[in-house]
C-alpha cells in the first residue's frame, strides 16, 4: 500500500485539477467525492485521470465509480458524472478513456479480452448504467471482498465473475473451457444455453468466494 505521503500528493494533484474541470456549483460535490477515497490509491488514480482527460470536454463533477469487469490486473470501469457515464480501462499504472456509455463498447480486442464475442453481448450483460456495481472504497485492499463482483467471503459470486473458481477443473470459471464441454457446444450465445449451464453448475456445486481466490498481485498492494 502506498504511504500517506504518496496518497496526500495524489489528492493534492486532484485538488489542483478540480477547479479547472468542474463548474463552481459542483465544486463541493467533486471534493466530497474525492474524500471518500482518501486512502484508496487505486480509486484516486482513476479520479485523477478523469479530471486530466475530461472526456468530451464536459465540465462535470465525478460522482460514482463502478466495476464492470476485471481480468489479469486489468479493470473495466464505468465513471459517472452528474450528466454522463464513461468507460475507462485501468490497471495500477494508468487509465484510458474508451468512450461514453451511449455509444456502447465496440473495441473488439478489449471485448474479447474480457470474454465477450461482440458489443451486443456486452450491452446485454450491462444493460443499465445506474445498476452497475459501485466500487467500494478500499475494496481492493480488503481480502474479505471479491475484488471483481464484491461479494463477501462465503457468498456466491455473481454469475460471470472472473474470480469464481470452476468446480470441474479448478480454473477460472469465466475463462476455462468447461462451460463448452458441459454443454457440448463451441459458444454460449443465448439465454437458453446460459440457463442450462447455470443449472449444471448448481448441480455440480458452485464454489463460494474465499480470500484465497484473490489474484496474487493484490496481496502486494
Amino acid at each position: 500500500m502506498l504511504s500517506n505521503e504518496h496518497l496526500e500528493k495524489l489528492i493534492a494533484e486532484i485538488e489542483v485539477l478540480v477547479p479547472y474541470a468542474v463548474p463552481a456549483e459542483e465544486l463541493e460535490t467533486a471534493r466530497t467525492f474525492v474524500t471518500l477515497f482518501a486512502e484508496d490509491f487505486f480509486a484516486l488514480g482513476i479520479i485523477k485521470d478523469y479530471y486530466q482527460t475530461l472526456p468530451n470536454a464536459y465540465e462535470e463533477a465525478l460522482i460514482n465509480i463502478a466495476v464492470l469487469e476485471e481480468r489479469e490486473q486489468v479493470f473495466l470501469m464505468l465513471l459517472s458524472t452528474t450528466g454522463h457515464h464513461y468507460f475507462y480501462v485501468t490497471n495500477d499504472d494508468e487509465s484510458m478513456f474508451l468512450g461514453g456509455w451511449e455509444g456502447g463498447l465496440d473495441d473488439k480486442q478489449l471485448l474479447s479480452f474480457f470474454g465477450y464475442p461482440d458489443s451486443k453481448s456486452f450491452a446485454k450483460a450491462h444493460p443499465d448504467a445506474e445498476k452497475c456495481r459501485k466500487y467500494i472504497p478500499l475494496e481492493r485492499m480488503n481480502s474479505e471482498l471479491c475484488p471483481s463482483c464484491g461479494v463477501k467471503t462465503g457468498e456466491m459470486h455473481t454469475l460471470g465473475c472472473p474470480v469464481e473458481v470452476c468446480p470441474w477443473c479448478g480454473g477460472q470459471l469465466n475463462h476455462c473451457n468447461c462451460r463448452f464441454e458441459q454443454l457440448d457446444v463451441e459458444e454460449v450465445k443465448d439465454e437458453v444455453l446460459l440457463t442450462k449451464f447455470s443449472r449444471k453448475l448448481e448441480k455440480k456445486g458452485r464454489i463460494a468466494y474465499a480470500k484465497e481466490q484473490r489474484p496474487t498481485f493484490l496481496e502486494s498492494l
